[in-house]
């Protein structure tokens, strides 16, 4: 079917540029990605890794490129979507085209379809739960647990669903051999290794997590969670991983002729969406100081509903004498209601006993309105007994008073709960403002750093592979990074890392983004340069506040790698032929502590097999998934397995930022910048 690009798109899909056009067209008129029923827009938008993505954009789709690598499997993460589609030629989803539909689009959270080819030899039960876990489905606290279920019911799907591979019984070296040929013949295959295998989960209302691994194998019989007698499908992990995968969740079912394993998790450690607890109490710390925040609560609305004239006149005319004119009246509990619907009323004065609805049933269905499941009653009554007075609290009630009024009490707990709802809405209206004040901010902070399409560009002019990775923490933060060229052969690069968290160190990135940028570099050493800086720093910062910086050079005609660093983290600096690495000296002087510090220049090899990996504190400082943090060794470690698996080719320091976050909370404690340079074996520009 035609998909139509205009500005005016229904779906707006995020396109990998190695995607042809035939086989894109071929998707989308093959499977039921849209509702045939209706004429359906796309707009198009292509980028050449998930990196050229803006993070503020929602995508309808994510395209995935046929036999999706590393780089895109970590789109999961880093794309604003939640539906990601792999595009290979051979993709017939049959009865699992209902789970890609647009009818079912709303009922998933995340939705993953991909070839078994590719699905065989990625992480993709990890880089799924770590998905889970940054779109605040889970929890850390479980996360382990659910990679643990999924990643069994996974292998199950693939290996013993869509590949039909027979793995029981005694595994001598022969038999292991000719598994492992007969795997690869069945994966290039289009008849197994073509099947689709898609993961999809959702959260429930009641909080519920519900994952799904749907195949398009030939299917089994489920065991009996209760039965004692042999499955009838031993060539199934189910002999072994069915017990473990029931101990981690809350249950098990399997539909579709089990061909679909569906796992329920209760997961009471998800995050939520609202600021921490010490950044409420601090705004209304700063509000309750304000004399302004108590300076309206003349003006509220006030409801009075008592089926007695003379009561409401009672309650009116005292609340007139200390300044409350704006009042409503209510004669009964229905016409209670009403006025409630009608007036929206910052505070309710409501007796308990009245014709039509009694004060009980007003309390219950205010309190039923998300409107006004807030606002604040107070009841009054004449009862005596303290069953009715604790019940009016059961169902919804804020204060009570007794009849006959006291005038010095009703006013002053009228004033009370107004005040008290006064300053909880201008806390709410102020952490609304400065949630976007403080978007806007961060927006400008990541517009520090240079774009995917930028750094890929200037990589190519001095012949050589940039990659980089930047999260920001919870908090805006201090990290910052940037390339300067400066000649033909030669490309200087930094990273920095204020001190601290919040506006304070966000505001210092600009002014030193600032001072970068005015700062002529031109021949200037890196020592020469940072002690140009620091001067310039140290008169703008207060005091207690520095930043760690490094600056180089990377010169490609004289292989050399020339830097200074102001206490920044060891720079690392390997060779992409054997994966072995090392740290560099990272010793020096913060800027901004001592207006006259020197630093020294520190002069490396950088030949066509190098690469420099410069990233800021919270990888090495951040507790991971074991309780402790990624160590000296174990950096390098993951940095050889990651150069020899993937080559000279790979973005690298995207690679090393997907397995930090697979192991990292969700939720950074501090920014987290990651940037690497390799030698490429491309020409440069001079």
């Amino acid at each position: 079917m035609p998909v139509g690009r205009d500005s005016r798109a229904k779906y707006l899909v995020a396109v990998p540029h190695s995607v042809a056009q035939d086989d894109l067209s071929k998707l989308v008129a093959g499977i039921n990605l849209w509702d045939a029923t209706e004429a359906v827009s796309a707009k198009y938008i292509s980028g050449q890794s998930p990196e050229d993505f803006s993070s503020q954009r929602r995508f309808s789709f994510c395209i995935l490129p046929s036999q999706v690598g590393r780089d895109w499997l970590g789109s999961l993460i880093r794309l604003n979507c939640d539906t990601f589609v792999e595009c290979f030629p051979e993709l017939d989803l049959g009865d699992l085209a209902l789970l890609v539909g647009k009818k079912s689009l709303p009922k998933h959270d995340l939705l993953v379809c991909l070839s078994t080819r590719s699905a065989y030899h990625l992480p993709v039960a990890r880089k799924f739960v770590t998905s889970l876990r940054h779109r605040g489905l889970i929890g850390d606290g479980v996360a382990s647990s659910v990679e643990m279920a999924v990643q069994e019911a996974f292998a199950n799907s693939l290996i013993h669903g869509n590949l039909e591979l027979a793995t029981g019984g005694h595994l001598s070296m022969d038999r292991f051999k000719e598994l492992g040929e007969e795997t690869e013949r069945r994966l290039a295959s289009g008849h197994h290794g073509a099947r689709a295998i898609i993961l999809t989960a959702r959260r429930r209302k009641n909080g519920q997590v519900v994952i799904t691994i749907n195949d398009q194998g030939n299917g089994f019989s489920p065991p009996d969670a209760n039965a004692t007698a042999p499955i009838s499908r031993k060539d199934t992990t189910f002999g072994r991983g069915l017990p473990l995968i029931r101990s981690l969740c809350h249950s098990v079912n399997f539909l579709r002729d089990g061909r679909t394993i569906e796992l329920t998790f209760d997961d009471s450690q998800s995050t939520t969406a609202l600021g921490d607890t010490a950044f409420l109490n601090d705004l209304e710390t700063r509000l309750t100081t304000s004399p302004d925040a108590l300076r309206i609560a003349q003006n509220a609305t006030i409801l009075i509903a008592d089926d007695t004239l003379l009561s409401r006149e009672i309650i009116a005319s005292y609340l007139r004498a200390d300044g409350f004119t704006n009042l409503v009246f209510a004669k009964d509990g229905e016409d209670a209601i009403a006025q409630i619907k009608a007036h929206n009323p910052d505070l309710i004065i409501l007796d308990i006993i009245m014709p039509k609805l009694d004060g009980y049933a007003v309390c219950k269905a205010v309190r039923a309105d998300p409107a006004f499941a807030k606002t604040p009653i107070i009841a009054q009554t004449a009862l005596e007994e303290n069953e009715g007075r604790t019940r009016i609290f059961d169902d919804g009630a804020t204060d009570l008073i007794l009849k006959p009024l006291n005038k010095a009490e009703l006013i002053a707990r009228t004033k009370i709960h107004l005040e008290n709802r006064l300053l909880v809405q201008q806390l709410q209206a102020y952490q609304a403002r400065t949630q976007s004040e403080l978007e806007l901010a961060r927006n400008m902070q990541e517009n520090l750093n240079p774009t995917p399409e930028h750094y890929r560009g200037v990589g190519m002019d001095y012949g050589m592979r940039i990659s980089a990775t930047f999260q920001m923490s919870s908090e805006l933060g201090g990290d910052m990074w940037g390339l300067v060229p400066i000649d033909a052969h030669r490309l200087g690069v930094y990273i920095v890392d204020f001190a601290g968290h919040g506006l304070g160190a966000a505001l210092n990135t600009f002014r030193l983004h600032s001072l970068i940028w005015s700062e002529q570099v031109d021949d200037q050493t890196p020592d020469v340069y940072l002690q140009r800086l620091n001067r310039h720093l140290k008169g703008l910062l207060p005091v207690g506040q520095y930043a760690t910086m490094l600056y180089g050079i990377v010169d490609r005609q004289n292989n050399t790698f020339a830097y200074a660093s102001a206490a920044c983290t060891s720079p690392v600096l390997g060779n992409t032929a054997t994966g072995e690495a090392r740290y560099l000296d990272g010793s020096g002087v913060p800027l901004g502590v001592i207006r006259d510090a020197r630093y020294e220049t520190r002069e490396v090899p950088f030949d066509k097999d190098s690469f420099l990996l410069l990233y800021s504190d919270a990888l090495i400082e951040t507790t991971l998934d074991n309780g402790q943090f990624l160590c000296e060794a174990g950096l390098l470690k993951m940095l050889q397995d990651t150069v020899l698996e993937g080559g000279r080719d790979i973005d690298l320091a995207a690679q090393i930022a997907d397995q930090f976050m697979d192991r990292a909370p969700a939720k950074l404690d501090d920014d987290f910048t990651i940037v690497s340079l390799q030698a490429a074996n491309i020409p440069s520009a001079g």
